[in-house]
């Protein structure tokens, strides 16, 4: 029995050693984009890291994907401050493609790697959207909204 105990317990250990190493792997995309440095995400004063966003952080997973209410949201946040440089379908303009898999930085192609670009910002005329009157929250919104228009 002890012997059936202990595999029991090494099999959990190896699980959640496993899931802190995909965990980890998610989050390693928030670097920024124009060098690779660290990026500290700072709350804006009487911002609120809410759950999710909380969550995102430690695990890079988003949420706020296939929400509908936060999709919503998302939605308006885009055609608000992003829709002008990367078309109403994402699919580019003066700003590159959100949508398929050709992007400009491949760190965009996971949800941690898109935060830290609109956060702190890319090349060009992506300017960080942590000066903006945008919350992190919010970010992650407009990348759920943009990962739904990406069927």
């Amino acid at each position: 029995m002890p012997y059936v105990t202990r595999l029991v317990a090494a099999v959990g250990g190896m699980v959640a050693c496993a899931w802190s190493v995909l965990a980890a792997a998610d989050s390693s995309d928030f670097k920024h984009p124009l060098d690779g440095s660290p990026i500290e995400f700072v709350l804006k004063l009487g911002e609120v890291e809410t759950p999710a966003l909380k969550d995102f952080k430690a695990t890079g997973r988003n949420a706020h994907r296939g929400d509908p209410k936060a999709i919503a949201e998302g939605r308006e946040l885009y055609e608000t401050w992003c829709q002008s440089c990367h078309n109403a379908d994402g699919s580019g303009k003066l700003g590159p493609p959100l949508i398929g898999k050709d992007h400009i930085y491949d760190q965009t192609n996971s949800d941690a790697g898109m935060f830290a670009i609109i956060y702190a910002g890319a090349t060009g005329a992506m300017q960080p959207f942590s000066k903006r009157d945008v919350t992190q929250d919010q970010m992650l919104k407009i990348i759920a909204y943009v990962r739904s228009l990406d069927k």
